[in-house]
């Protein structure tokens, strides 16, 4: 190789490589977005709607999983089809802009009809599902640019671009909590409800504004064989096991199932099991994720060292292992009883602040609020400190696997499937455990995915 070749390679190496690290910034930024919305999408509703109940919760939660569902295999499929990402990650991220507008403007519907906001709030989180199409794209990019070698790392690097986001989300959310109801100009509010959405739309803008700017697109197999240098004629003749790529769709809607527990519940738990206010409820949750956050993140770093050292396949074992025992945790042991809170059959609310009422404590609607027994929160800290050390680690090994069974084949179309599978089960996921929560408490979180994990 003369030093003209030599030098066209390293500079294709070098948009490769800042490519791979601005989709590594799409997933951070696309996940804190995401993250952000959590811990005050329930008090929202309430705020909303005091009357709304945690079935809608899994409504509101679901919608968004609906919208990936649909838009994940689909933008895969366009950047399959194209050879090309930019456009159609540019398209499905200003459809989570839109999304994330919608949702923040619910509020202006609520001297209307409550009813009326709560459903903008379920239209808003599906067009935000929909945004995050990019999350099926960026990991086609990483796992059709990278080599076998590479790509196990890249993958790691990528959930771990994601769980910084989940870390860095509650924190913002922990932050705009401290503004309460903040500020309005007419009915257009600006609150701890609300801001993180607008903050949402500012890193999705940011993110096609970098995009736009400094992607560069000339890397590809169709302009350079980077599969360990497999020509074109050998990739078409690689079969694909497709039996382990189901395996893998299956083993993720599993894990993805189980974990909407925590992304939907959460706030609910701690406002229930603690007598907490929305403000409060808002506040702790924040807390609680940010600090959960990092230790899954340290999981993320931690998951290629503990494959290589003990295999991808027995370390997913472990995993899956420790997430049915981490369920068994949920359940209410006590001591004690859950807390009760003054409220009244028609309005189960305290007055907080500025002369506005909050929703407190356990719904006075579900009868296990008088007879359950509490949560005891450290117990509650420490099944979700093995879920989440758990969960990061077989979902890294998950994505590594799949991808290497695509080998050098284009992963758009599968990785959008694989998306989509995830955004099923989190579909599913929030109406099932959210009416499941209403109906029985906190046991129904701990029966249910056990039976999953150990069928």
């Amino acid at each position: 190789m003369n030093g003209e070749e030599s030098s066209f390679f390293a500079e294709i190496e070098r948009k490769k490589w800042r490519g791979i690290r601005i989709m590594y910034l799409v997933l951070f930024l696309n996940s804190t977005g995401f993250s952000i919305l959590l811990p005050s999408m329930w008090p929202y509703l309430q705020h909303l709607d005091p009357t709304v109940n945690y079935s809608f919760l899994g409504v509101a939660a679901a919608a968004y999983s609906v919208g990936q569902l649909v838009a994940s295999p689909l933008a895969g499929k366009w950047s399959t089809v194209r050879g090309k990402v930019t456009l159609p990650l540019q398209m499905v991220m200003f459809i989570g802009v839109l999304g994330n507008l919608i949702y923040a403007l619910a509020c202006l519907l609520k001297h209307i009809s409550p009813q009326l906001a709560l459903w903008c709030v379920v239209v808003g989180r599906v067009l935000s599902g929909a945004g995050a199409g990019c999350i099926a794209i960026a990991r086609s990019y990483h796992g059709t640019v990278t080599t076998l070698d590479e790509r196990t790392g890249v993958v790691s690097k990528g959930s771990m671009a994601q769980s910084v986001g989940f870390i860095l989300g509650p924190g913002l959310s922990l932050m705009t909590s401290l503004l309460h109801s903040g500020f309005s100009i007419g009915h257009m509010e600006f609150s701890q409800y609300t801001i993180p959405a607008y903050l949402s739309v500012f890193m999705i803008v940011t993110n096609m504004v970098i995009v736009a700017i400094w992607f560069d697109e000339d890397v590809g197999p169709a302009d350079l064989v980077v599969n360990s240098m497999v020509e074109q004629s050998e990739i078409a003749t690689l079969r694909v096991k497709w039996t382990g790529v189901v395996i893998c769709n299956l083993m993720a809607f599993i894990s993805m199932l189980s974990f909407t527990v925590l992304e939907t519940l959460n706030t609910p738990i701690i406002q229930a099991e603690l007598g907490l206010s929305q403000s409060q409820a808002v506040k702790w949750s924040s807390i609680f994720l940010t600090a959960t956050s990092v230790f899954s993140f340290l999981t993320f770093a931690l998951a290629t060292p503990l494959g290589r050292r003990f295999g991808e396949r027995k370390m997913m074992g472990v995993a899956y292992t420790l997430s049915a025992l981490a369920y068994v945790f949920f359940y209410p042991f006590g001591p004690g009883y859950i807390p009760k809170t003054e409220w009244t059959p028609l309005s189960n609310v305290n007055v907080t602040y500025t002369n506005q009422t909050e929703v407190a404590g356990c719904g006075w609607q579900n009868n296990w609020c008088y007879t359950q027994k509490q949560l005891n929160i450290y117990q509650f800290i420490g099944a979700n400190a093995v879920l989440l050390f758990s969960y990061p680690l077989a979902v890294v090994l998950l994505l590594s696997r799949i991808s290497k069974i695509l080998g050098p084949h284009p992963q758009g179309t599968v990785m959008g499937i694989l998306t989509a599978v995830g955004s099923l089960a989190r579909a599913i996921g929030p109406a099932i455990f959210s009416s499941l929560f209403e109906a029985l408490g906190p046991p129904a979180v701990t029966f249910c995915p056990c039976t999953m994990y150990f069928q």
